[in-house]
């Protein structure tokens, strides 16, 4: 036996350094086509099946166990059919050439570990594979080497069950999931990585990474383009030495050591220079320094950015207040100055207006905390809070004496904008500017944005909620039962023959009818937490929070015996009538495995065995839980 499990072992280890050769290798095939990555792994993995095959157990001539199955499962599961096929055929053809008795149940155990694992890459689509299917892998491949072995001639099976069976199903299952678990984080890290190259590739501003020599390490487009590179790659290893006069580059190393030897980082230093066509332009630059795991400092990373439309603008902006302000002062608007020290020194007669409760406090001479007092005693804003008002005075003075704006809402619904700017002695001027209408309006338009959301989640036809918003619903109360472990059923409702109707009585007649049948969804369930939404077209769903098998069925006939006591005359229907088709599905309370997908699929294959059986009728769809995997059955 304990060679049994030495050779297993050994089996193990093979595999495991073919696939850390594949590992190591991988980047290099970074630029290549898909397919031609997935058939070099394939490769690499049909190298590991057939290594394995050669320190294989052998029971008696001819009759082999090894790591084959699990490697072409996971080729396959991972590399879709270029490298499933590939790891496939190069075991095959391998372990046909050695023959002996065993050839038939290796060969259909390498057929089907081909099957589930292509089955599971093509199941699985673009999704990310999670850790728990890499286990289910597992077990696929132990089931798959049992049936190897029972398909093996009688008397030879037996033996490798009692003898072989524990051990060869152990090792499989570890190589499988060993070798998956390490494939779902390379794949995770490379994505990860080319996410990074991309973003420092494609980055609009000059982004470069320096070592401690102040030596390029890497560069994007943006800086190889700077400086006349075709490549990014053939800026790496020069200096600004290289790139610059003499005198600058020195300048750019010194700044760069500095941030280096000192830890500390130049953020958002401007600077003008003049561009290769001596036009004069302004850079903003910033520099962090770079950390090991260690903490020691490694290089910089770089920023530069070209800031002179901002520059621009900003000093535009800034000529363009200077002006509103002075036109401020000589319009309506209310202007008072303050020293340094917080008392009044000029005020015009609009800014008392503004504040008609405390315009006698509002005299120069007066200090503000002496007007901030007046305003609490009068209760002319409405703002100011009814506990802690000393806490507030100090709060509204100490802002006199930096730039900023505020709005305050007076006790007669008007609103002010008070903007404060600081000038060079330390004085505050301060302006008033009355902005009700421009509140009232800025309201307006919010209520009416939230009009237009609840009109754009709101189905137009039938006030209920769409599709859209019935996708969000059920994520959530999906999500909630999960938390809560109680039960949650949805119903999904077909009107029968609605195109016939449709044909026979018009589109009005039609929109009318639906609108019937909404309605008696609407008074079908039972609680404030249920959620009705049309679905599409005649399809409506409901979705029914804390509520079992038993209570959607009650819902569901309520709905069937409302809709039938309108009794709608449809000439085109078996019934004579208008009808509707219902399927329910149901997790039942405890149920830990939930897929909203899963729950509204169920539904939708009732709902299509409703129609398939006669239509006006109600059918279920059940999830089944058994040892951690979800089934459906009716």
């Amino acid at each position: 036996m304990t060679t049994l499990w030495q050779t297993l072992i050994g089996n193990l280890a093979v595999v495991a350094l073919f696939f850390s050769g594949w590992i190591h290798t991988r980047h290099w095939l970074n630029s290549a086509h898909l397919r031609v990555r997935s058939a070099v792994f394939g490769l690499c993995m049909g190298g590991a099946a057939i290594a394995s095959m050669l320190m294989a157990v052998q029971l008696r001539p001819g009759v082999f166990f090894d790591l084959r199955v699990a490697t072409i499962a996971v080729s396959a599961f991972f590399g879709g059919p270029y490298a499933g096929v590939v790891t496939a055929l190069t075991a095959t053809v391998f372990r046909a050439v050695s023959g002996g008795d065993g050839l038939l149940s290796a060969l259909v155990g390498m057929v089907l570990a081909a099957a589930v694992g292509l089955g599971g890459y093509f199941l699985l689509g673009p999704k990310e594979v999670q850790p728990r299917q890499v286990a289910f892998l597992g077990v696929a491949v132990v089931v798959i080497n049992f049936i190897s072995m029972a398909l093996l001639p009688a008397g030879v099976a037996d033996a490798a069950l009692a003898r072989l069976g524990p051990a060869v199903a152990v090792i499989n299952f570890v190589a499988t999931v060993l070798v998956g678990l390490v494939l779902v984080q390379l794949r995770r890290t490379l994505e990860e990585r080319n996410l990074l190259v991309a973003a420092l590739g494609q980055a609009p501003d000059y982004t470069y990474v320096k070592n401690r020599r102040s030596e390029f390490a890497a560069v994007n487009e943006a800086v190889a383009g700077l400086h006349h590179f075709s490549r990014p790659a053939d800026m790496i290893g020069r200096t600004d030495f290289d790139l610059t006069d003499w005198s600058r580059a020195q300048e750019l190393f010194l700044a760069e050591q500095r941030v280096m030897n000192s830890g500390e980082s130049l953020i958002d230093f401007e600077e003008n220079l003049s561009d290769a066509h001596g036009v004069a332009r302004w850079f903003s630059t910033s520099k962090v320094p770079l950390r090991d795991g260690g903490g020691t400092i490694i290089g910089l990373a770089g920023v530069t950015r070209d800031v002179t439309a901002d520059k621009q603008l900003r000093g535009e902006l800034t000529g363009s207040r200077n002006q509103l302000s002075f036109a401020l002062t000589e319009m309506s608007d209310g202007l008072a100055m303050f020293d340094s020290s917080g008392f009044l020194v000029f005020s015009n007669e609009r800014y008392r207006q503004c504040f008609p409760l405390t315009a006698d406090a509002r005299r120069p001479g007066a200090h503000i905390r002496d007007i901030l007092v007046a305003v609490v005693e009068t209760g002319e804003q409405i703002t100011v809070p009814h506990y802690g008002t000393d806490q507030w005075v100090d709060e509204i003075a100490a802002s006199l004496h930096a730039d900023g704006e505020e709005e305050i809402h007076l006790f007669d619904g008007s609103w002010l904008l008070l903007r404060t700017k600081l000038t060079t002695d330390g004085a505050s001027m301060v302006v008033v500017s009355d902005v009700t209408k421009i509140k009232h309006a800025e309201i307006a338009l919010l209520e009416a944005t939230e009009q237009l959301k609840l009109l754009a989640s709101t189905d137009g036809l039938t006030g209920l909620i769409n599709r859209r918003s019935f996708d969000q619903a059920i994520e959530i109360e999906i999500a909630r039962s999960i938390r809560s472990q109680h039960a949650i059923s949805v119903l999904m409702i077909d009107v029968d023959r609605f195109k016939l109707y449709n044909d026979r009585y018009g589109h009005p007649t039609g929109d009318e009818c639906l609108r019937a049948v909404s309605q008696c969804l609407r008074n079908s369930v039972r609680h404030s937490a249920d959620v009705v939404a049309r679905y599409g077209g005649e399809e409506f769903v409901a979705i029914l929070p804390d509520t079992d098998e038993a209570g959607a069925l009650v819902v569901a006939e309520e709905f069937r015996k409302q809709l039938a006591g309108l009794a709608i005359p449809h000439e085109a229907s078996e019934r004579g009538v208008v009808t509707a088709s219902i399927g329910v599905s149901s997790y039942a309370a405890g149920e830990y495995l939930r897929y909203s997908p899963e729950l509204i699929a169920m539904a939708d294959k009732a709902l299509y065995a409703a129609k398939a059986g006669g239509r006006d009728r109600i059918s279920i769809w059940r999830p089944i839980v058994k040892r951690g995997k979800a089934s459906i059955g009716r």
